[in-house]
């Protein structure tokens, strides 16, 4: 049976209604579509600015899980205009893939500290796949992919990005270091798996 249980309106509706911010500050939905209208395209850049400083600001302050939280969001956001259209002011277009660059390799960084390697692994390479990413840039990302696939036992192709990001970034001291590391933890897998294959035919 279906009974009166009561109508929210007036002030108390619009109160309910109300999208209240959380510890970060940020008053945006979580889903772009949520904002009940179409976003403008420089307001798509500064919604998706904020949520980068948020992010960053929770990360410095020991919440990474929050920091990825509002990079992953700004992403969405992003998802919403994926270029500039003509009628866009000229600076629409790098400003959106600057953007997307940020918070694909800060989402990187910060999966790498959950030992969420996969994720981190995905995040490195959309931030390299953006076309007008710039040498430094890139060997970040580089870096960071070679981090997650390090993680996934994948040293092959860490050692790929390694190298790939020493072309770009060549005086990187921790490229540099991380890439020698890289290839004596790849040494010491293989001799590892070769003492183990050799004790079935000793």
């Amino acid at each position: 049976m279906i009974v009166d249980c009561g109508e929210l309106t007036g002030e108390e509706y619009n109160k309910a209604a109300e999208k209240v911010p959380d510890s970060t500050g940020d008053p945006y939905e979580d889903f772009p579509e949520d904002q009940g209208e179409d976003i403008p395209g420089l307001e798509i850049v500064k919604i998706a600015n904020d949520l980068k400083t948020r992010g960053t600001d929770a990360f410095k302050k020991g919440d990474i899980a929050l920091g990825l939280a509002k990079y992953q969001k700004g992403l969405r956001y992003l998802h919403e205009y994926p270029e500039a259209l003509e009628n866009d002011p000229p600076e629409l277009g790098p400003a959106l893939a600057s953007l997307r660059i940020a918070l694909h390799s800060n989402s990187a960084l910060l999966q790498l500290k959950l030992n969420d390697y996969a994720d981190a692994e995905k995040s490195a390479t959309n931030a390299i796949a953006v076309s007008s990413i710039k040498a430094p840039e890139k060997g970040k990302a580089l870096y960071r992919r070679a981090l997650a696939r390090k993680g996934l036992k994948n040293e092959e192709d860490a050692v790929a990005d390694l190298e790939e990001a020493l072309k770009v970034v060549p005086d990187d001291a921790a490229v540099k270091n991380e890439l020698a590391a890289v290839k004596k933890a790849a040494t010491d897998r293989a001799k590892k798996e070769k003492a183990a294959y050799s004790k079935f035919f000793s």
